[in-house]
């Protein structure tokens, strides 16, 4: 017997639970948590500041996520991630910044995990990762240039956001391989 309990379902056969995502599908309590603790950590990622610069550590969870559960999961996570940080840092570029920031971050994260949605190879990694950084560090200059009006700010912040990307999404490969490994499997 299935009761509907406004979006999540109880199974008594199976004594499990689900819930309905934004796609239609459904997600177990297990992705649910997934998602729950790599947004923390993606807020708490976003406390440990790289440089003078407002960039911190705050996608490597995001990524994490998009490596291990697909574009959905990159996108809503390094979107909440973002903006989690900006929350705690007083949003120091401006709110409409922020929510076009979270945006690149949704698809840098939506691209990485597509790239990889198929098999976890060494070739995916690398595509995936260059994909991702053509979408949060080209992008997401160009969009801050524009809305800044200021193409100083690209001279300024290509390294920093450079080195921050190659940190963060090395960080991420490394613990999913490393996951995969342990766990046998996606």
């Amino acid at each position: 017997m299935i009761a509907l309990y406004g979006g999540v379902t109880y199974n008594k056969h199976r004594n499990s639970m689900s819930c309905y995502s934004l796609g239609g599908g459904i997600m177990n309590i297990r992705t649910i948590t997934a998602y729950a603790l790599l947004i923390a950590l993606c807020a708490i990622g976003g406390q440990i500041h790289f440089g003078v610069y407002s960039i911190g550590f705050d996608s490597s969870p995001a990524f994490v996520g998009a490596l291990l559960l697909g574009p959905v999961a990159g996108a809503v996570l390094g979107a909440l991630g973002h903006l989690a940080t900006a929350v705690f840092t007083g949003f120091p570029l401006s709110v409409p910044m922020h929510v076009v920031v979270a945006l690149i971050m949704a698809c840098t994260g939506a691209s990485i995990g597509y790239c990889m949605r198929k098999r976890a190879s060494s070739f995916s990694y690398v595509v995936s990762g260059i994909v991702g950084y053509i979408i949060n560090v080209g992008l997401g200059l160009v969009v801050t240039s524009w809305m800044m009006h200021s193409v100083e700010v690209v001279a300024i912040l290509f390294v920093p956001l450079s080195l921050a990307y190659l940190v963060n999404y090395v960080g991420a490969a490394l613990v999913v391989s490393q996951l995969t490994k342990v766990f046998g499997g996606r």
